[in-house]
């Protein structure tokens, strides 16, 4: 089943920071990735456009009147995760993000969320990605980013995988 994933920049940042190629894979795998042209720019430096679409993942521009409205938009979200959310609501995405307000803003909009390393559990259940290799990614972005990454998150996630990985042998 292919779903339409669109990524929020503290993921993109989080696979920046450890192995980009784990969203090639989830492209190829999992679902068609989408980045939004604003968030690129503005909030994730070190990626541009053209090693988007070397890794398969498309960029999309926000209509104007999703940037009207997430700029009239008020609340706990920054402008861009208002954005994402009504494109992500507009458009029938799932909004991969690990920011917490984000993520409850989609649930009270209907929108389905995934978690970042939620991807790599994906891949591994999917026999896409080894899951050895998914630690070792999660660890880099672990050690990237401790305070949103913690160790106990980590913890969890090895377990996922460890059970998913033994599901499919």
């Amino acid at each position: 089943m292919t779903k339409l994933l669109l990524m929020d920049a503290n993921v993109l940042i989080d696979y920046r920071d450890s192995d980009l190629e784990v969203l090639a894979l989830v492209g190829r795998h999992v679902g068609t990735v989408h980045v939004l042209s604003t968030i690129l720019a503005d909030e994730v430096p070190g990626v541009a456009q053209e090693d988007c679409v070397l890794l398969g993942l498309s960029v999309i521009e926000p209509e104007l009147e999703q940037v009207v409205r997430a700029g009239a938009a008020r609340g706990r979200l920054s402008f861009s995760d208002h954005l994402c959310l009504i494109v992500a609501a507009d458009g029938g995405y799932a909004c991969v993000t690990n920011d917490r307000a984000l993520r409850t803003a989609c649930d009270s909009a209907q929108v389905e969320t995934i978690w970042g390393l939620e991807l790599m559990t994906k891949l591994v259940e999917l026999g896409n990605l080894a899951a050895g290799d998914a630690l070792a990614v999660a660890e880099k972005i672990h050690k990237a980013n401790p305070l949103h990454i913690t160790a106990d998150l980590i913890a969890r996630f090895k377990r996922k995988v460890t059970d998913a990985e033994r599901r499919r042998q």
